[in-house]
């Protein structure tokens, strides 16, 4: 930027920010087509929700003094050349990228271009990738300075504290950097002492909902963090000790975003939501005590193997339309070797329940677990279409960094092996990166297409007038 006089001096500084917060894309055009394919139904916008880690960050960031900005490159449509600009015309103190495993190359890639046009600039990563793995990241990828690990809202104040102080960043418990000979995660025990996400620095516009809510705004919320199971597959970036925020602080998060938002629906994102039952029955209460289920629409995701018929009526009563259920397989050894700990039998029962609820039911069959064969992703496909979901997904099972899926397959238990360790690949839909004795990488695709073309993607008005017969009124902003 050229400053011409005192009037532009004093833009610059109004622009300047403390920490940019970016989370990446190299093709924002590929990305666009990517959520669109995902689509359950192309009408409906869904997997496209606002980052509710920036949220928190932003929140922290205000709270502490600190501006903070975010951008979301393949939402913004901001490519690597329109962030360079960008830096330059906020100077900031610290570039912060946010990243998934899939993504973690990106990061680097646009980390070294930022280098080469700000050498000076201090870079770091966070996110899941760079939780589990920071000491790898560094090694891997030299443009990052430092690796963020855990739970950022604790860090984010103490880290710009140390950039102004010029003190060692290595001093700071959470960050990783590559003298840093011993480091831990660190958890935030307090949820409630967290402020609520800053939406307000968002244009919620650019983001139309993760689920097929069929209003004019659905906002993401968290009421905990941490899941206490031990899912093979699974990286528990939150770690394994569950931590759950208190009833009234989720609802008044629900009443902000109602007054302040206008806010028509909310998708609870928790790895484990329907964990406490008396904390969830004391919540779905409160909401209809409230008229909050008057107000907004809701979905969550949940095991099979904590619901009943009656609390799937009382979350319909409460504002519930949708759920989400990890499967994962129809087979009982499978199960039982990825350590789920469901049945077959509760998979029905949960679904079956559900639906006379009139909640609508949506799932997930992962395709290639430890002991995996032909025969049993059949039996996936084929419990698919007796449960008659509205929608259901077929993702080919990933080794993801730490996660016990991961060693298996280093240690080729069931046959398993590595086929490559591109992180570009790991996404859970193509191409596959893992394969076994029993299930090579070609069966898998192949099985997973005949998944997807005997479970298609359904109409949401039609599969709701079929499945319930009339639609529910709690359902009825999601097909009007």
């Amino acid at each position: 930027m050229t400053i011409t006089g005192e009037k532009d001096m004093e833009i610059a500084r109004k622009q300047n920010v403390d920490i940019l917060l970016v989370h990446p894309s190299l093709d924002v055009e590929q990305d666009r087509k990517k959520r669109l394919t995902i689509r359950v139904d192309k009408k409906i916008p869904n997997q496209e929700s606002p980052p509710l880690g920036m949220g928190y960050l932003i929140a922290v960031a205000r709270q502490h003094g600190l501006r903070a900005k975010f951008i979301d490159m393949g939402v913004s449509h901001f490519t690597v050349e329109d962030l360079l600009e960008h830096i330059g015309e906020v100077n900031p103190k610290l570039v912060g990228f946010t990243a998934y495993t899939v993504q973690i190359k990106s990061a680097a890639f646009i980390a070294k271009e930022i280098k080469k046009r700000f050498p000076a600039l201090t870079v770091c990563v966070g996110g899941v990738h760079a939780t589990v793995t920071p000491k790898e990241t560094l090694e891997e990828f030299e443009d990052f300075d430092f690796a963020v690990c855990g739970e950022a809202e604790l860090l984010l104040p103490k880290i710009l504290d140390s950039i102004d102080r010029g003190t060692p960043l290595s001093d700071v418990a959470g960050v990783v950097t590559r003298d840093k000979k011993e480091f831990s995660r660190q958890a935030i025990e307090r949820l409630d002492d967290l402020p609520f996400p800053a939406w307000e620095d968002f244009d919620l516009t650019d983001y139309q909902g993760c689920y097929p809510h069929r209003t004019n705004l659905e906002l993401p919320m968290t009421t905990s963090r941490g899941c206490p199971y031990s899912c093979v597959f699974c990286v528990r970036a939150f770690g394994q000790r569950r931590r759950s925020r208190s009833v009234q602080s989720v609802l008044s998060e629900i009443e902000r975003n109602i007054e302040d938002f206008g806010c028509e629906s909310i998708c609870f994102v928790d790895e484990t939501f329907m964990f406490d039952l008396k904390w969830c029955n004391e919540l779905f209460e409160q909401m209809i005590e409230r008229g909050l289920n008057k107000k907004v629409t809701w979905s969550c995701s949940t095991r099979v193997n904590n619901v009943s018929p009656e609390l799937f009526r009382l979350m319909r009563k409460a504002g519930c339309y949708y759920v989400f259920f990890g499967l994962e397989s129809g087979d009982e050894k499978i199960l039982k070797a990825i350590k789920k700990r469901i049945t077959i039998d509760q998979i029905k029962n949960a679904i079956q329940w559900a639906k006379e609820a009139r909640l609508i039911c949506v799932g997930s069959f992962i395709i290639g677990l430890p002991g995996e064969t032909a025969e049993t992703v059949n039996k996936n496909i084929e419990l698919a279409q007796e449960l008659d979901l509205y929608s259901i997904t077929f993702p080919i099972a990933v080794p993801f960094p730490k996660t016990a899926l991961r060693d298996m397959a280093v240690r080729h238990e069931h046959g398993l092996r590595i086929l490559s360790n591109n992180w570009d690949d790991y996404g859970k839909q193509y191409p596959g990166v893992m394969e076994s004795d029993d299930l090579k990488i070609e069966k898998r695709r192949e099985l997973q297409k005949k998944g997807y073309e005997l479970n298609p993607k359904k109409n949401i008005e039609e599969y709701i007038q079929r499945v319930f017969g009339e639609v529910p009124d709690n359902c009825r902003a999601a097909v009007i």
